[in-house]
């Protein structure tokens, strides 16, 4: 059975045996040994889930785990690197990634935001560790 690690806010995170493991909408609902009531749910309300890789449940077509994309390098059509994703921003609507872009001396140059959205977000290959992008017109120059 999956086991998740629980960081409440507050309290000290613990390791829970998952009963159940469902999604519904965009998101994850989870039923776990020791949380027997609503109030006891309740107290876990935005707390951050951990999970091993292989008790992760398996996302959908163009579904990612945003630790998947960290370190990932990004491409645009025509092949030219851009950088390295270092973070996946939430933004309640497509969330943006997070690409550290280096001068060819190796040296930090600034971050480019990139939206997921499908339209933009060609294709990313996990195990290629490689995502591809088509960015629109002036998006480079707006993170400079």
């Amino acid at each position: 059975m999956a086991r998740f690690r629980i960081e409440p806010s507050s309290g000290p995170a613990v390791t829970y045996e998952a009963l159940e493991v469902r999604g519904y909408r965009d998101r994850l609902v989870l039923r776990l040994r020791g949380i027997e009531d609503a109030s006891a749910a309740a107290a876990l309300r935005g707390a951050q889930v951990h999970a091993a890789a292989e008790d992760a449940p398996e996302l959908p077509e163009h579904r990612h785990y945003s630790a998947a994309l960290l370190g990932l390098s990004v491409f645009d059509e025509t092949g030219r690197r851009l950088g390295e994703i270092e973070d996946v921003v939430p933004t309640g609507g497509a969330d943006l990634l997070k690409v550290r872009r280096c001068e060819s001396d190796g040296e930090r140059e600034n971050e480019l935001l990139i939206p997921m959205a499908r339209e933009i977000v060609l294709e990313i290959d996990e195990p290629g560790e490689r995502v591809t992008v088509r960015l629109p017109a002036g998006l480079e120059e707006l993170n400079r």
